[in-house]
Order: structure tokens, then C-alpha cells, then sequence
């Protein structure tokens, strides 16, 4: 038994309620993710990554965000030689303070 057809009239009715409701805005979050980047890592170093992510309670792409952003904004490729070598020393003689504490508290 085939149903008769309704009128179009009675059709559209049942959709009055949702042509008074708005068209909700679709915009797009202030960070939106705009591409995928394929990384190839050793599975050790994988293993790390998620270790580490699972521990700060993030996602392991979230850590990987954070850590690649992190390195850009301390790129050893910006700092010139002179740079480094004054790093270097401080680190150095940082070293040394901490090994003399070392000896005189022994």
C-alpha cells in the first residue's frame, strides 16, 4: 500500500520552527590548524614523546607544538659565535662554582 503524497503546504510546515531560528556563525578559532605535518621519528623516540605528553596530561602533537615553538624561539641558528663562545664560558664557570662547592662541602 502506497502513502499519498501530502501537500506541499503540509510538507514545509513541519519545518517552520527551524526557519525561525538563526543561522548559527561558523568562524574559525583564533589558532586554527591549517595543515598536517607527517614527521618520521625513531619508534624510541616516539615512545618519549608520549612518556612525556601522557605525564603532562597533553596530547603527544600538542608536546611536539610546544617543544618545535619552544626551539624556534631559542635557535641556536640566530645566535652568533661570539654569542656562544660568552654562553659557553658562563656555563663553564657556572661548572666550576658547583664543583668547588662540591669539594669544600666534602
Amino acid at each position: 500500500m502506497k502513502r499519498k503524497p501530502a501537500a506541499a503546504a503540509e510538507q514545509l510546515s513541519v519545518f517552520e520552527e527551524l526557519a525561525a531560528l538563526p543561522e548559527p556563525i561558523h568562524e574559525p578559532a583564533s589558532d586554527t590548524m591549517r595543515q598536517i605535518v607527517s614527521l618520521r621519528m625513531p619508534d624510541a623516540l616516539l615512545v618519549r614523546v608520549e612518556q612525556v605528553a601522557r605525564g603532562r596530561g597533553v596530547s603527544p602533537s600538542s608536546l611536539m607544538r610546544a617543544l618545535i615553538a619552544a626551539g624556534l624561539d631559542r635557535s641556536y641558528a640566530a645566535i652568533t659565535p661570539d654569542e656562544l663562545t660568552a654562553e659557553l664560558a658562563s656555563l663553564r664557570k657556572g661548572i666550576d662554582e658547583i664543583a668547588t662547592r662540591l669539594r669544600t662541602s666534602e
